[in-house]
């Protein structure tokens, strides 16, 4: 009878300690990210998607008629990274993991736009001016869903680099 009591005392305290602020500011980071996946990225024609979503390009990975998978690949690491973030946080596991998963999607966003404006396509200089007229058009005609994965993953960094884990 003793350990029981003893047992449901240590599950109240457990129960009262709350989500540290940095914890919280880590969950709030990849809420933003994996919601930000789902908005609109773009006014105009950036990046081949008309200004849909990121499910646009999950969708283009399953079609065979579509030739550039790379990209495909890095927008399902983008938003498995912000779920997997999400659920570290929630189910309370390795603290590790919410920072592997903060750079993972932050890698995988910068993978994305380099092979979007042609890094790995041709030489370096060309691709440079190339890269800095898309880079012009895509910083004047941004979307929320833009705005809220660059914004929710630097929270979720910042978070997980700042929070006092066990």
């Amino acid at each position: 009878m003793e350990i029981l009591d003893i047992f449901s005392k240590k599950e109240i305290i457990m129960a009262k300690k709350s989500m540290s602020t940095m914890t919280l500011l880590e969950l709030i980071g990849f809420i933003l990210a994996a919601v930000g996946f789902f908005c609109p990225l773009t006014k105009g024609k950036i990046f081949g998607s008309n200004g849909g979503s990121g499910l646009n390009f999950i969708k283009n990975l399953f079609d065979s008629s579509k030739g550039n998978t790379f990209q495909e690949i890095m927008a399902l690491l983008i938003l498995v990274f912000a779920v997997l973030g999400i659920v570290v946080i929630l189910a309370k596991l390795d603290s590790i993991i919410g920072l592997v998963s903060a750079i993972g999607g932050i890698a995988c966003g910068v993978l994305f736009y380099l092979k979007s404006i042609g890094v790995f396509d041709s030489g370096l200089s060309k691709t440079l001016i190339k890269g800095a007229n898309k880079v012009g058009k895509a910083v004047a005609e941004p979307y929320i869903g833009i705005y809220l994965l660059c914004i929710g993953f630097i929270l979720a960094l910042v978070g997980a680099l700042l929070a006092k884990k066990k």
